[in-house]
């Protein structure tokens, strides 16, 4: 199984080199080639991805306007991002909360995480053979987090702030997005050992890399849970339950960090 982090950036204006596109994971396992969220961003560029499946986080632009002129494949998700949707040109499946949909040799559980009202969204947990991951770039809260994340072995989570909380009441629900060190928490929680982040904010987008990579490390190992930043075109590889490392990016400009694999887990830099 490999994972291609097509675009690590949430739905702000800010860009950078590094945090390009709206967030998008492709998941290749096989033959499958299994696209998770398709914001704006990526409007006009599916044939150059050639998903076999595009599945759905929930309806936000920065996650779905990407199939506003249509798509190569199926698309998978809820009822609620379903009818968000309908009049978009594609062939449209709906999954249940909790429901496992197989695609490739893979299972992916449609987790109902609190961030929107009015788009409702949910995570994928995502099962092979020898691994398991967790998906959800917009959060505010995770219900039953020791439950969802029990056996995961990577955490890919919410960037959009790193210690401040964009986390609200309305009503009864908590809507925004929780900060990376409460999702640390949960992680910990749970067993989790390794965690990345994506869905970038401004602080991370427009910040100084060095430095905030050096912060989400460091409150990682204060979690005991190896964690950082990732950016657009990162990719690992499981293999025996390892993550390795199959990209090695040139930094930005002279002195800044380059892209850290996850210490303790098998590493291959290959050009």
């Amino acid at each position: 199984m490999k994972l291609t982090f097509l675009g690590t950036r949430g739905g702000i204006k800010l860009r950078s080199r590094r945090h390009r596109y709206h967030s998008a994971l492709l998941v290749e396992h096989r033959r499958a080639r299994i696209m998770i969220d398709c914001g704006a961003d990526w409007l006009g560029k599916l044939q150059g991805i050639a998903p076999s499946a595009i599945l759905l986080t929930h309806a936000h632009p920065d996650h779905a306007a990407g199939l506003a002129k249509g798509a190569p494949c199926c698309v998978y998700a809820t009822l609620e991002t379903v009818n968000l949707i309908r009049l978009y040109p594609v062939e449209l499946h709906k999954m249940r909360p909790w429901s496992v949909m197989s695609i490739g040799g893979l299972e992916f559980r449609a987790i109902p995480v609190q961030h929107s009202i009015r788009a409702p969204a949910v995570a994928y947990r995502v099962s092979g053979k020898h691994a398991r991951f967790f998906y959800v770039p917009d959060i505010a809260a995770l219900p039953h987090a020791i439950a969802a994340l029990r056996g995961v072995n990577l955490y890919i989570g919410d960037g959009a702030t790193i210690r401040r909380s964009m986390v609200r009441r309305k009503n009864e629900s908590l809507i925004g997005h929780a900060p990376i060190i409460e999702q640390l928490r949960w992680c910990k929680a749970a067993g989790v050992r390794n965690a990345i982040f994506i869905h970038c904010g401004s602080e991370i987008v427009g910040g100084q890399t060095r430095q905030l990579n050096a912060a989400v490390e460091q409150l990682g190992r204060e979690h005991g849970i190896e964690a950082r930043i990732a950016a657009d075109k990162d990719k690992l590889v499981f293999r025996a339950g390892k993550f390795v490392q199959t990209r090695h990016r040139r930094p930005e400009k002279k002195g800044l960090s380059q892209l850290h694999g996850l210490p303790g887990f098998a590493k291959k830099l290959a050009v």
